[in-house]
């Protein structure tokens, strides 16, 4: 083998080797990426987990503050029917 041969191979495994190191880093910033996006997603699932138990709570109260409104109105127009048999 010649010394020319050698050097070249030498060259070629430094190519490798730092194209190695360069695709490990690369694999160590998406699995960093991944990790955060994930973290990120757990947290927005349970806020939206949060938000759907408050909009039912909402829903519930205003189902509640209907049902008097209607409640009210019916007292009152039987109240008016009362007053015009008067």
């Amino acid at each position: 083998m010649s010394i020319e041969f050698l050097s070249e191979l030498e060259n070629k495994i430094d190519v490798l080797v730092e194209s190695l190191a360069q695709n490990r880093e690369q694999i160590n910033n998406l699995t960093n990426e991944i990790e955060h996006s994930r973290n990120r997603i757990y947290e927005l699932e349970s806020e939206n987990q949060d938000l759907k138990q408050q909009l039912e709570s909402v829903r519930s109260d205003a189902d509640q503050q209907q049902d008097k409104i209607n409640s009210a109105s019916q007292r009152i127009q039987e109240l008016i029917s009362k007053l015009e048999t008067v």
